[in-house]
């Protein structure tokens, strides 16, 4: 996960400032998009900020439902997977975008926000959020069906969020798809690394 993400991301940082011919389509897409929104019935637009919440707002709420139950829980390893995995992806997210200091389009519509825009934060969030939630409630399913269906429905919130993005201008393509890669190489560094550590503790300690 990581060396895919990683590589993924490196490519498109390099289009980036190479001035690649993707480019050329995250301007056509950052204009014809919100266009067909704006002239879309009023409850389009209204489905672009959902997607908006449910990247930010929404993800807020379920981590903090997550916290308490696992502390309650006293389940620490999946507690510190909750915690670490989305600061550690917020803080790599204002490097990053910081760093690269991308402009967003110019075109925005609806939920509009200035603080540069590659990778973005909301594909990363929701790699990393949804992703976990996928992986830790993808164990208690007790069918294939239960398994496949949470997992689907993990990667349509993914790329709900992602499309929405898009379509309102908040982004450029290739600010979602930069963001989506690095979720999933910061996910495969994080979230192993607490396994490894989690289960290394155990060992030495003998608890369960």
């Amino acid at each position: 996960m990581f060396l895919l993400g990683s590589i993924v991301f490196g490519l498109l940082t390099l289009e980036l400032f190479a001035g690649g011919p993707l480019l050329a389509w995250d301007t056509s897409l950052a204009k014809a998009l919100p266009a067909i929104v704006s002239s879309s019935p009023a409850y389009v637009l209204t489905i672009m900020n959902i997607g908006f919440y449910l990247g930010e707002y929404v993800l807020v709420g379920l981590l903090a439902l997550l916290v308490v139950y696992f502390i309650a829980k006293r389940s620490w390893t999946e507690l510190a997977m909750t915690v670490l995995g989305p600061v550690g992806s917020t803080a790599l997210f204002l490097w990053l975008s910081n760093l690269i200091g991308r402009s967003r389009p110019p075109t925005q519509i609806g939920i509009s926000t200035t603080i540069p825009g590659f990778p973005s934060g909301h594909s990363i969030a929701v790699v990393v959020v949804y992703g976990l939630t996928a992986y830790l409630l993808v164990p208690a399913m007790r069918t294939k069906w239960g398994k496949a269906l949470v997992i689907a429905g993990a990667v349509l919130l993914m790329l709900f969020v992602g499309a929405t993005r898009v379509f309102a201008a908040g982004h450029y393509l290739t600010d979602v798809v930069a963001g989506y890669a690095v979720g999933i190489a910061w996910s495969g560094v994080i979230y192993t690394a607490i396994e490894l550590l989690s289960g290394k503790w155990r060992r030495t300690h003998g608890t369960g």
